[in-house]
């Protein structure tokens, strides 16, 4: 009896080191995401706010951040695995500072741009990332001309939504 019982432990402690060595074989270094997604359609973003022409900027920011990251093919909506949907919700600027010399007159703002997205799986419909609120924002000086100053920040916001958009893409499917 004490013969096939230490037979039985023998044999439950090879099951155990076959396990142990080869369960992982199947796993890979690097981003390989757990969900079969090739591809991704960006539709342009749909504007909420009174700032006019801003969608365009943000939809192109998160379009090139996915092509830098080279994980995502960017593809037409018809062809693309998956699609992200998206709209600008918020355009807030906020005075920082003021001229010393006239208090009134804020020079210094913090301009806020907010947007929604979600990512569906077109196949399926299935939602693949849920309803997610990315902010980007940027200071900037005005001068005389408040408008062309917050043009000039306005790359930089999109780019920082666009960077935040793509890794949390990235992040989710990992």
């Amino acid at each position: 009896h004490a013969m096939s019982r230490r037979a039985s432990v023998s044999v439950l402690q090879f099951a155990l080191v076959c396990l142990f060595a080869f369960g992982c074989a199947g796993y890979h270094v690097g981003p390989v995401t757990k969900r079969n997604f090739k591809s991704i359609a960006v539709p342009m973003f749909r504007n909420m706010t009174l700032h006019p022409q801003i969608e365009a900027q943000i939809s192109n920011a998160i379009i090139q951040r996915l092509q830098q990251d080279g994980s995502l093919r960017i593809e037409s909506e018809p062809r693309a695995d998956v699609v992200l949907k998206g709209s600008i919700t918020k355009y807030n600027r906020q005075a920082l500072r003021s001229l010393r010399t006239d208090t009134g007159v804020p020079r210094e703002y913090e301009i806020t741009i907010t947007v929604r997205f979600e990512v569906t799986d077109r196949r399926t419909g299935e939602t693949v990332l849920r309803l997610t609120e990315v902010e980007g924002k940027s200071d900037v000086f005005i001068g005389e001309d408040q408008q062309s100053a917050e043009e000039q920040v306005l790359p930089l916001i999109a780019d920082d939504i666009g960077k935040r958009v793509a890794g949390l893409l990235v992040e989710s499917w990992q």
